[in-house]
């Protein structure tokens, strides 16, 4: 019969050694699975349940009465079979225990395992599908607007055993054999070919069995069941054979991906050296999922939205983030292998970084991979330097995926590679590839080995400077170093010193001593090296010693600037003296502002707004600075600024000085605006411009710029359901002010524009402007669409709720929604702790008082405490309000004079 344990014993199991429990661990190896599984599911429920098998042989490597196996919520059959191998003898069973709390299920027997004996393992289980474990169904509508289903699996990092009872440790590798028993007329898909299909004793089900899978962890298992249709690519020499599966409706969207996917491949042959590690590839393109991307041995899965692209109605960054997706989860295979969950981080980062050079090579007019490395730099320097920012070492400690870890890693192999120069950092990943251990913990090391070998080969390196020293540096410890910069204009030395950036540095109480290995590099008026990324000189870092100051000479004349990162290869922020920030805006207000490069350009703007965020510049240089934007061309300058802008516009909101704020930025953005709004001939040149007008146009939207509406009312009037000239890169703001202006009929017009499109990015813009509304009935409706229906992907779901929290009139309406209907969001979310956490997280980035903060501490509290792993998710989402509340205790009047003084305003609170 079935024990549950008393707590001190869950305890003890708890406090055996890590990597599988320690009887697991050390007792038993499996030797091979075989896995049969029967999937049935309630169309309209879009619920369902499995049942089914497992057979594990395994080895006996210390004698014990007892196997642990791992689950997680299955209900497990009394009647579970022992065999000894090599006599064909049963052993009985005595006792069953589960403890709930470990996942761990016990299975006492009456005699004695033998040391060295081969046995086989028989268990029974059922479980439920859900969205919070590791098989799930989704629903969609087909053509003729039925509902149909998908079931599929994501058992990475730690959701096997929501599925079958198994040995979850992940050093233990054994091949499976898989047998889904799924209703006729589906596809079965898995990481392996389809070996036979045979009759079920179900009329209306059948059986498919898949070839043996080679020796892997039972987290790389991955299988669906689905009605899709299948597209085949071309054939690749030497490389697998692709299938790509996708649902009817929408496979033509499909091509651009499956067209780029045979030479990313190809591309990856040859810079690791190394074929592809299957015979074939199955894609699957999901309309709903509550993973993300996941590349299996054979099988990748991708949600509709990062795979899709219609030439007519998707925009130019749709189509480069499908490239960028599909090169990432391809990079990912040849690393995939090495994987050990604590090295998540580090796997991720680099096919992240390596994934960029195939998609330049796919579509080198794109000049795609640095511009995409300084964007997500821009992203990860705002989320590192928040208190509750952790080391990536850890990363994968608390949650399954973890972008922001893997972004910082691909940012951090990227100044190595700066570093250390092509050839080197080439010959070292091949290296790796080919030596390096499946699984193994000691791969981390073993890649700084390489690197620091190959680094040494090319004399690229100073001699004091270690790989593993440097990159340690960086990853064991949390956020990055704020690099300040003193120049002496009468001795010409220049003091260089290094401490930790915080946004908000009232709230690390005990400011620890950290400091990194940093690269400097550095240019100055007529000395033109911004193409170089070599390091002149080095912040050290000895153990836990405070870093001690560097002191260069002869750096600049006193009359020229000094900048320091170029291209920003390394992720930190740089301030500088007052009268350096000075000299270096000057330069960028003259007609040579581009003898500073551009990713430098947008260095100098998103560090000047953050830093006087933090308190270490002030506003008034920081909105000098935004003055430059009236003579910039480069996007990606804008994009840099329009970061801490959005941010500011939101926490400026519900304030008195909201309405100057906006005068201060529609005087900026003007001559801009007319420059790229009213020239003969709207379509844009080239992406550059394209992305530039999609900033500029938002942003004067949003600051209420006269032109701006007038254009976009103008270009709306000619829309009707049958034609459609919006130029659909700027049809999302176009849309938005439109409806913020407009009447009952323009809403409707969108919703039935909405019904009719099949371009899932199209369909996410219409209903982000649907949200636009400033009448409360079309916000309540849209938060209907969105939480009633079983069918709407919850990426939309999520996109409707953060826009109607975003719009001032629909804060209270989203929270009021949220708050009401928790249960039933609950039920609808499967207790899916991540997903659940995204939607509080929109209502506290708009937090800016203490009452509101408590309301929904109170809220997270009362409704959201018993999800599992809630505690974690609970403090990163309350310090984005304390920190914005923090902000505007400490910043909010230092930006106010700032304001009032750039604009010589006499308003009451400019005055007062």
């Amino acid at each position: 019969e079935m024990i549950k344990l008393p707590w001190y014993l869950i305890v003890l199991h708890l406090c055996l050694p890590i990597g599988g429990t320690g009887a697991t661990a050390s007792n038993l190896r499996p030797l091979h699975y075989n896995l049969s599984l029967l999937t049935e599911v309630e169309p309209l429920k879009l619920s369902g349940n499995f049942s089914g098998e497992v057979i594990i042989r395994l080895r006996v490597w210390r004698e014990t009465r007892t196997i642990i196996l791992s689950n997680n919520g299955l209900q497990v059959g009394e009647n579970v079979l022992l065999v000894r191998r090599n006599t064909g003898g049963r052993v009985t069973v005595r006792k069953m225990w589960q403890a709930s709390s470990v996942h761990q299920l016990g299975i006492v027997f009456n005699s004695m395992l033998w040391l060295g004996e081969e046995y086989t393992l028989v268990v029974q289980f059922s479980g439920q599908l859900s969205r919070a474990s590791g098989y799930f169904v989704g629903g969609y509508m087909d053509s003729k607007h039925h509902p149909q289903w998908i079931a599929v699996t994501q058992l990475a990092p730690n959701l096997a055993n929501t599925v079958f009872p198994c040995f979850e440790n992940r050093t233990f590798l054994a091949p499976f054999i898989l047998n889904l028993a799924h209703p006729r007329g589906t596809n079965a898909v898995s990481n392996m070919r389809v070996l036979k299909t045979s009759d079920h004793e179900k009329d209306d089900y059948v059986w498919t069995t898949f070839q043996q899978t080679p020796a892997m962890s039972v987290q790389k298992l991955a299988f669906s069941i689905n009605r899709f249709t299948n597209r085949t690519s071309a054939e690749i020499p030497k490389g697998p054979a692709l299938t790509t599966w996708l649902r009817p409706k929408i496979a033509d969207q499909g091509d651009y991906a499956i067209s780029i996917t045979p030479q990313i491949i190809v591309f990856f042959i040859s810079l690791f050296g190394k074929p592809y590690p299957a015979m074939k590839i199955d894609q699957l393109v999901l309309p709903d999922t509550a993973y993300q991307s996941h590349e299996h041995l054979g099988l990748v899965s991708y949600p509709e939205a990062a795979f899709l692209y219609s030439a007519q109605r998707s925009t130019t960054r749709a189509k480069q983030q499908v490239a960028s997706h599909v090169a990432q989860e391809f990079a990912h295979h040849w690393l995939s292998d090495l994987e050990n969950a604590a090295l998540y981080w580090l796997h991720n980062g680099l096919s992240d970084y390596v994934s960029g050079f195939a998609v330049d090579n796919v579509e080198p007019a794109w000049r795609f991979h640095e511009l995409s490395m300084v964007r997500q730099a821009l992203a990860v320097l705002v989320e590192d330097s928040k208190s509750s920012a952790y080391p990536m070492s850890l990363a994968y400690a608390s949650k399954s995926s973890d972008t922001q870890a893997n972004q910082k890693s691909a940012l951090l192999f990227r100044m190595l590679h700066s570093l250390i120069g092509t050839q080197a950092f080439l010959n070292a990943l091949r290296l790796y590839l080919q030596r390096s251990h499946k699984g193994s913990s000691s791969n981390q090391a073993f890649l700084w080995h390489t690197l620091q070998e190959e680094s040494d080969n090319q004399m690229s390196l100073r001699q004091d400077i270690k790989v593993s020293q440097l990159m340690d540096s960086w990853t064991m410890q949390p956020g990055y170093p704020l690099i300040r910069v003193v120049r002496n204009y009468d001795t010409n030395e220049v003091t260089v010193t290094q401490e930790r950036f915080l946004r908000n540095p009232g709230k690390l109480m005990q400011k620890r001593q950290q400091c990194w290995w940093v690269p400097l590099t550095f240019a100055t008026a007529g000395i033109d090296s911004f193409v170089s990324t070599l390091p002149s000189e080095w912040l050290t870092c000895q153990g836990r010693q405070t870093a001690s100051p560097l002191i260069l000479n002869e750096v600049a004349q006193p009359d020229k600037w000094v900048v320091f990162n170029l291209r920003l290869a390394t992720p930190c922020r740089i301030t500088y003296d007052e009268r350096n920030w000075q000299l270096i805006g000057n330069a960028l207000s003259g007609t040579n502002a581009s003898s500073i490069d551009r990713f430098t350009r947008a260095q100098l703007i998103s560090d000047v707004l953050n830093l006087a965020g933090a308190g270490v510049v002030t506003y008034d240089l920081a909105l000098n600075f935004l003055g430059h934007l009236r003579n910039e061309d480069e996007f990606i300058v804008w994009q840099a600024a329009d970061t801490y802008l959005e941010w500011l516009h939101r926490t400026l909101r519900q304030t008195t000085i909201i309405s100057t704020f906006k005068g201060f930025m529609r005087d900026l953005l003007q001559t801009k605006f007319d420059e790229l709004f009213k020239r003969d001939g709207s379509a844009a040149e080239n992406a550059n411009i394209t992305e530039l007008m999609v900033i500029v146009l938002q942003l004067s939207c949003r600051t209420d710029l006269e032109s701006c509406a007038d254009f976009a009312l103008k270009e709306f009037a000619g829309l009707t359901l049958e034609t459609n000239r919006i130029p659909v890169d700027l049809s999302e703001t176009i849309y938005c002010t439109a409806i913020q202006f407009g009447t009952e009929a323009d809403w409707t017009l969108l919703r039935r524009l909405y019904t009719r499109s099949n371009v899932s990015e199209e369909r996410r813009i219409l209903l982000s402007a649907m949200a636009c509304s400033r009448e409360n009935w079309a916000l309540d409706k849209l938060l209907n669409l969105a939480f009633a229906g079983r069918y709407m992907p919850k990426d939309d779901v999520l996109l409707i709720f953060s826009a109607v929290a975003q719009n001032p009139l629909g804060y209270n309406i989203a929270k009021k929604y949220l708050v009401d209907n928790i249960k039933a969001i609950i039920k609808l979310y499967g207790s899916n702790t991540d997903e659940l956490a995204q939607l509080v997280t929109v209502l506290m980035k708009e937090v800016t008082t203490e009452e509101e903060l408590n309301a929904l501490r109170m809220f997270m509290r009362t409704d959201l405490q018993n999800l599992p792993g809630f505690e974690i998710a609970f403090r990163r989402i309350l310090e984005l309000g304390e920190d914005n509340i923090s902000w505007h205790n400490r910043q909010y009047h230092n930006l106010l004079a700032a304001v009032c003084n750039i604009t010589g305003s006499i308003e009451p609170q400019c005055i007062y």
